[in-house]
């Protein structure tokens, strides 16, 4: 009797016969009309079940969902249902969702008729990363005669899956940049200043090429026109270094600012191996927690993406000292730092400027700070009230702190980026792209 389930339609019936049994005090030939009622719907509820047990092997459900599901994206799970046997029944379909979805309710109702199949969709957005653990498929069948019981049966086996930093934007800002319609998405076209500075090789003369790149000793080898091919400079080393303090987990649209730091880390270290130049990675709160040193290697993408699974953030202040000591030690190169953090205070800034100096002196700094959107809404909120006001006021008081940090760090030959959680990914890759067109090192 395990998959017997009652419906509400068998608690109605209850609920009449035990109206006619309570009236049959007053008029005493109702109480056998109450047991014919009590009988009938227990024969029913009988006959249902037997013939539910029938139909059940019959059922076949499957449900889809990908190996490895990327944070923030919105994902679909995909649902078939399949009804091989020669009955009609109604499918109420559950499933057992992990518990960060916090889904508990129906999917799907259906009607199948016989030899029929059904297909569906659940969209889903992971908000955390970790694993996530999917239950059984629950089917809730009902039989269509009078439906006062439900026969559960289980479908799709217990599995598990891994919510990894946002693979689908790496996937996604990757084919953008080499796409000619980049503009749309909000990628700039930066104009290349100068000329390709480093070496690729020789090849035969064009019309048009530059005669100042004509190699005359290889032409006069050859006996024709040879030139000098010129490229990029290539094998630059570009770190993520991401804060993991306290401030990193205010949250928007569901994320923190650390998971917007880890998803745009993954989409800049993916375009700057494109591009041939080394990705690494470092995190750090109070210690450096993790050091990747930079690297074209083809594993060090994964070794990148390995690494950012599991970085959480453990509510300390972050130590700029030891970050700077840390880059004097093991970075000894001169190398492209984007410094995903988020100062909230002046008085925090004045404390590790100093710091934030003497690593732009010898790497090329670039602070990527965050823009709170809420303030800024708040900010030019219609006012109806004094309490509006004072919301407004404080508002535009925490705004003007932030553009105070902004031009303490410019004022110092800090470059910065200043952008929303939403558009972080953007704003980041437009800068790495300015500074490969402007050859900055």
């Amino acid at each position: 009797m395990r998959p017997l389930f009652l419906t509400y339609r068998f608690f109605v019936g209850m609920g009449i016969v035990i109206f006619v049994m309570a009236v049959s005090f007053f008029a005493a030939w109702l109480f056998y009309i109450a047991l014919m009622l009590l009988v009938g719907l227990i024969a029913f509820g009988t006959f249902e079940y037997w013939k539910l047990s029938q139909i059940a092997p019959g059922i076949k459900a499957r449900r889809k969902v990908v190996e490895q599901l990327s944070l923030g994206d919105e994902q679909t799970i995909y649902y078939t249902l399949v009804n091989t046997a020669n009955e009609t029944v109604d499918v109420d379909v559950l499933d057992e969702l992990p518990y960060q979805f916090q889904e508990r309710s129906i999917l799907q109702s259906l009607r199948m008729e016989p030899a029929s199949k059904s297909a569906f969709e659940l969209k889903i957005r992971p908000l955390s990363r970790g694993e996530y653990h999917f239950g059984e498929l629950k089917l809730m069948l009902s039989y269509p005669l009078l439906g006062v019981v439900h026969y559960q049966v289980s479908r799709a086996a217990p599995e598990m899956v891994m919510v990894y930093p946002s693979v689908l934007q790496m996937k996604k800002y990757a084919l953008q940049i080499s796409s000619r319609t980049a503009t749309m998405y909000g990628i700039r076209r930066v104009r290349t200043i100068g000329e390709n500075d480093e070496f690729e090789h020789i090849r035969q003369y064009q019309q048009g090429d530059n005669i100042k790149s004509i190699n005359w000793k290889a032409t006069s080898r050859r006996g024709e026109l040879l030139v000098n091919q010129y490229q990029d400079s290539r094998s630059q080393m570009v770190y993520c270094v991401i804060d993991k303090g306290r401030s990193m987990e205010m949250p928007f649209d569901g994320l923190s600012l650390l998971d917007y730091s880890i998803n745009t880390a993954l989409v800049l270290s993916n375009i700057t191996l494109n591009r041939y130049d080394k990705a690494g990675l470092i995190t750090f709160s109070k210690d450096i927690d993790t050091y990747l040193p930079a690297d074209s290697h083809t594993q060090q993408l994964e070794r990148i993406l390995s690494l950012l699974y599991n970085q959480k953030t453990n509510f300390e202040e972050p130590n700029f000292e030891k970050l700077y000591y840390h880059f004097r030690h093991f970075v000894s190169r001169r190398s492209i730092v984007f410094l995903f953090t988020n100062f909230e205070s002046i008085h925090d800034l004045y404390r590790n400027v100093k710091y934030l100096k003497a690593l732009a002196h010898r790497h090329l700094l670039i602070v990527i700070c965050f823009e709170n959107a809420e303030l800024s809404d708040l900010q030019h909120r219609e006012v109806n009230s004094v309490s509006d006001i004072y919301d407004q006021t404080i508002a535009t008081s925490f705004i003007y702190e932030k553009k105070k940090i902004l031009i303490e760090l410019q004022h110092h030959g800090i470059q910065v980026v200043y952008t929303k959680p939403r558009d972080l990914s953007i704003q980041v890759i437009n800068k790495y792209l300015e500074l490969k067109a402007k050859r900055m090192k």
